[in-house]
């Protein structure tokens, strides 16, 4: 869904992406304002946001406002709320929480997990509560999750990082179920590799050019995912169409979600109104 009428009428005329500076997170931006739609950008670099303000506004004309704020703080939410309480927004874009140290479990010390948990897990359940209240209550909207192909199974040295993408897979296809009848569109994007900066330092230490790891583009991601956002629930950037798994094949596992949706309606009763 491209055109700009379309897009502006279902998400309104402010989104805001968090992790919004770089890589993906400035495509995402670049994306969305050339949708017409105007930006608020949250990161840690202020420097780096304004300079992305600058180029959004030179070559698209949209408004935008910046704001350096670390998603790992216990009241980001708050803060992110007061941030765009005065504007129309319909779109968020959760995009933080990448992990690139190839630590095993043991090897590092609980803290840093306790940071990527806090990110991943605690601020996206947090930020999806206020802002999927405020989307039903104005009956229209968008919540964007990047998420990662490492939600589809664990893996040595990636323990936390599979663990809490496979978490916002799973709240967001739930979530996708939940909003849909009150006109929120709900989207988990996963992917296998990304061209972004984290990656790029990645394997820089190592000596392996991002040529040999199939990096997609994230102009090509971001893309993607706002296309898809009105089908929900995952799109998989990466999966194999001509020989679908049901784990991880977008459509298998919306159907999936519909069945233990409908499932769980029966065996609860009606849910409440919200």
């Amino acid at each position: 869904m491209d055109q700009p009428d379309v897009f502006r009428q279902r998400y309104g005329r402010w989104a805001l992406i968090i992790g919004g500076s770089d890589g993906l997170g400035a495509d995402f931006a670049r994306d969305i304002a050339r949708r017409g739609v105007n930006c608020v950008l949250v990161a840690r670099r202020l420097p780096v946001l304004e300079a992305m303000a600058a180029e959004l506004r030179a070559e698209t004309g949209v408004d935008v406002r910046t704001a350096a704020i670390d998603i790992a703080q216990s009241d980001v939410v708050n803060q992110l709320a007061a941030l765009v309480e005065d504007i129309d927004l319909g779109l968020v874009v959760f995009n933080a929480g990448a992990d690139s140290s190839g630590s095993t479990f043991l090897g590092s010390p609980l803290s840093m997990w306790q940071d990527i948990v806090r990110r991943n897990v605690n601020v996206l359940t947090e930020g999806l509560y206020h802002f999927a209240g405020r989307f039903v209550r104005q009956r229209r909207g968008g919540l964007l999750i990047v998420g990662s192909a490492a939600a589809f199974g664990g893996g040595a040295r990636a323990g936390i990082y599979t663990a809490t993408k496979g978490f916002g897979l799973n709240l967001g296809e739930s979530l996708w179920a939940e909003l849909k009848p009150h006109g929120v569109d709900v989207l988990t994007l996963c992917f296998l590799v990304g061209d972004t900066p984290v990656l790029r330092s990645a394997l820089a230490r190592n000596a392996i050019p991002v040529e040999a790891v199939g990096a997609a583009s994230t102009r090509d991601l971001a893309k993607a995912a706002l296309d898809a956002l009105p089908d929900g629930p995952m799109l998989n950037f990466d999966e194999d169409l001509a020989a679908p798994n049901p784990l991880t094949s977008a459509a298998a596992r919306r159907e999936h979600v519909l069945q233990v949706s409908a499932g769980l309606e029966q065996f609860y009763g009606a849910p409440e109104p919200i």
